[in-house]
């Protein structure tokens, strides 16, 4: 496969973004509904019903599947700057082991180390009046995590100009995991109560990590398989 180029790479981002959002969509819609809907039954045995909500759970699935939508392409677009970037980054490798390469890399730094950190809670987990905050650790810690991401893969091309691809790789890899251990060390956490089982709490945890599994995993196939495709239409001679 040869190296995309900036408007093929941003279609074929852009596709495989939305294709991942629906697939991450009805993941969540079929697997982690049941599990809200659990927290929010316990909730209101727990505090009582507060009425009719403000938004009814129609609308909130209906937007779940809007913003999932929304959420694959903004990372889209941002894997598409970050691919053209990485292009003489990831030097001497292929188009294909590159994709493998930044895909993995955005899964670790904007899915599962900020998970590590911040884990997702179910209703009735957490105090609202503290919302803004914890989102904004949570933010700030993914700036940071992107950052890191980007350090360990610019590292690891200068040492690899150097000692080889070996040492390239290990001082990627290093570098990656000493800069996770210490944003999880520095970055402050937060201290949520919950009143809900620790098994229902433990279970959509799970289920959320595999969401964003399940994005990132759909994602990286489509695109691979968009730009494949893209690459065959190229090659295939116009009719006379």
């Amino acid at each position: 496969m040869r190296p995309l180029s900036l408007g093929v790479a941003l279609k074929t981002a852009l596709l495989a973004g939305l294709g991942a959002g629906v697939v991450a969509g009805v993941f969540h819609l079929v697997v982690t509904e049941p599990v809200i809907e659990q927290a929010i039954a316990l909730e209101e045995q727990l505090h009582g019903a507060e009425g009719e909500p403000i938004v009814s759970r129609d609308i909130q699935r209906g937007g779940l599947l809007v913003g999932f939508l929304l959420y694959g392409l903004a990372w889209a677009l941002l894997f598409t700057v970050v691919q053209q970037i990485a292009r003489r980054w990831l030097d001497g490798l292929g188009p294909l082991a590159s994709l493998v390469c930044l895909v993995l890399l955005a899964y670790w730094s904007v899915a599962l180390l900020p998970f590590l950190k911040y884990p997702a809670n179910p209703p009735g987990v957490g105090d609202p009046e503290t919302i803004e905050h914890r989102q904004q650790l949570y933010l700030t810690f993914l700036a940071l995590s992107i950052a890191a991401g980007a350090l360990a893969v610019g590292l690891g091309r200068v040492v690899g100009r150097w000692k080889g691809a070996l040492a390239r790789w290990t001082a990627t890899l290093g570098a990656l995991v000493v800069a996770s251990v210490v944003l999880l060390s520095i970055v402050p956490g937060v201290s949520e109560s919950a009143q809900l089982p620790d098994e229902l709490l433990l279970r959509f945890r799970v289920v959320s990590l595999a969401g964003l599994t399940v994005f990132w995993l759909a994602f990286g196939l489509l695109f691979g398989w968009l730009a494949l495709r893209s690459e065959r239409r190229s090659r295939t001679p116009a009719p006379a």
